[in-house]
């Protein structure tokens, strides 16, 4: 784990959490925004459309502007089309840079297990289904997402705090310092007692 200056003094307001398909990605995402009273966002869920439709990369592209606009988030989801967006956006990066074949065989128990179950659709209207692009996309990761990543942490590592987090006890590690840091986000002015904004 690899964080670029000193978190226990800072408490985040925008998080982007990124990382290959199976990397239980979205579950750390929500704990975070749970812990640090921040709306959560789920990229895939608002990327597909009904019947498994794509947005235009120009829509796309415009909509996570406006969302990345927003004063409070915490965003999940890698799409490395708009990651400079969320970048330039973010107090941290967290980075869960889960094994390729872990990440693999998650998927495809997901893909099995999801297939039928209307609660868990990856978005509204596109139910769980045996996806080859997925499991090449992931499979390719490593060599395709993943220098690209490493060079904007390498980039960036001045600019914000960075997670690299690559086993589960590296997870719980971090997770264990988060509500620290929504308690000094309190005192800093938002009221971790308070709703989250929308999102």
């Amino acid at each position: 784990m690899y964080h670029a200056r000193r978190p226990e003094l800072e408490a985040p307001r925008r998080v982007i959490v990124i990382g290959s398909p199976g990397a239980q990605k979205g579950a750390l995402a929500r704990i975070i925004a749970e812990r640090l009273k921040l709306p959560c966002i789920e990229l895939e869920r608002l990327y597909w459309r009904p019947g498994w439709k794509k947005p235009k990369p120009e829509d796309w592209r415009a909509q996570v502007t406006e969302l990345a606009s927003r004063e409070d988030w915490v965003m999940e989801g890698t799409f490395p089309s708009t990651l400079d967006i969320r970048v330039a956006r973010a107090d941290w990066l967290v980075y869960v840079d889960a094994p390729m074949p872990v990440c693999l065989m998650r998927k495809i128990k997901e893909m099995i297990n999801g297939r039928g179950d209307p609660k868990l659709e990856v978005a509204p209207g596109c139910p769980q289904r045996l996806n080859g692009r997925v499991l090449r996309f992931i499979w390719q990761f490593p060599t395709s997402i993943g220098p690209r990543i490493n060079t904007i942490i390498a980039q960036e590592r001045r600019n914000r705090t960075i997670f690299i987090l690559r086993t589960k006890r590296e997870q719980d590690d971090f997770l264990a310092k988060v509500p620290t840091l929504g308690d000094i986000g309190g005192e800093s002015g938002r009221d971790p007692a308070g709703p989250p904004q929308g999102g």
